[in-house]
């Protein structure tokens, strides 16, 4: 669910790969670039998530089912929290009570690792560190892990809770106020000023999406007793350090306007994937100033192809 967008078009291409019978279901006249290279080998069901019929009937014959669904972004959120729940937890917690009607035997949700958790009291965050988030968010998200483990609970179904740091790389949309990674990236390369909330310190977990996927797969096959996974680099990265790496890595010459502190931003938030790791063995792949010169690198084809 949601596999048209930036992270489900690369898990469903990686399930692809792998030999795995792949239906996407995403929102009506959802644009479809991100997957051409693979969409004659998937089956595509536009719907409204908002509809529990839509996604019933598209779950109905799955085995597992992976929902990366949601309507907002920390940012908006905050603009119009009452959308956020309904939009988000009223329509999922519809759908939720119904999965006895399916033949679904294992539920994936992808949540977040960047906004559950809240303040940190320790780094770096671990699985059982208290959730106390600061933004409607990081609210539905949390609230949503809850109704997954109860529906999936009470109707006899494997589920996970997948918390992933901030998640950047190839294919990763510009528009919707989040992705700070490609959206800095973006702005540099169209010689515009880059814009940062606060003094620029704030210090993020960032995961390249190839090693998200990675953590995806590895999962698919974990028979563990273990429900919920952070998914990180583990490594604290802030917002100054990322311009400097695009000025280093990728030759950009870059300007910055600064604009308040948004209010609810976290100072610092670095998760632990010693869980992930030792139930499974994965590991991230793809450093840092890696994944800013393949996410730079794709940045400048995509706007190769846009130019008159």
């Amino acid at each position: 669910m949601g596999g048209l967008g930036f992270l489900g078009s690369h898990v469903c291409r990686a399930l692809v790969v792998r030999g795995y019978a792949v239906r996407i279901f995403d929102k009506l006249y959802a644009l479809r670039h991100l997957v051409e290279d693979f969409e004659d080998k998937v089956e595509i069901i536009e719907g409204d998530i908002a509809r529990p019929d839509d996604v019933l009937s598209t779950i109905a014959e799955a085995g597992t089912v992976i929902n990366l669904v949601h309507t907002t972004v920390p940012g908006s959120s905050m603009k119009d929290p009452a959308y956020d729940v309904s939009s988000n937890v009223v329509a999922t917690a519809r759908w939720l009570a119904r999965l006895h009607e399916t033949k679904v035997r294992r539920l994936f949700y992808v949540s977040s690792g960047g906004t559950v958790y809240g303040n940190p009291q320790s780094q770096p965050i671990t699985e059982d560190h208290p959730t106390e988030p600061v933004s409607s968010y990081g609210i539905t998200k949390l609230s949503i892990e809850k109704y997954v483990a109860m529906y999936a609970r009470s109707s006899g179904i494997e589920y996970r809770i997948l918390r992933p740091a901030n998640v950047y790389g190839e294919g990763q949309r510009l528009n919707i106020g989040q992705g700070v990674i490609g959206v800095m990236a973006d702005r540099a390369l169209r010689g515009e000023a880059l814009q940062v909330w606060g003094n620029g310190t704030a210090m993020r977990d960032y995961l390249h999406v190839e090693d998200f996927v990675a953590a995806i797969l590895t999962l698919l096959e974990y028979g563990g007793s273990h429900q919920v996974f952070n998914i990180s680099s583990g490594e604290g990265r802030s917002v100054l350090d990322i311009i400097n790496a695009l000025k280093e890595q990728s030759g950009l010459s870059v300007t910055v306007e600064h604009s308040l502190d948004r209010g609810f931003d976290v100072a610092a938030n670095v998760l632990s994937s010693a869980r992930l790791q030792a139930e499974t063995g994965w590991t991230p792949k793809v450093g840092f100033e890696a994944g800013i010169v393949r996410t730079v690198n794709w940045l400048r084809k995509e706007q190769l192809k846009q130019a008159p």
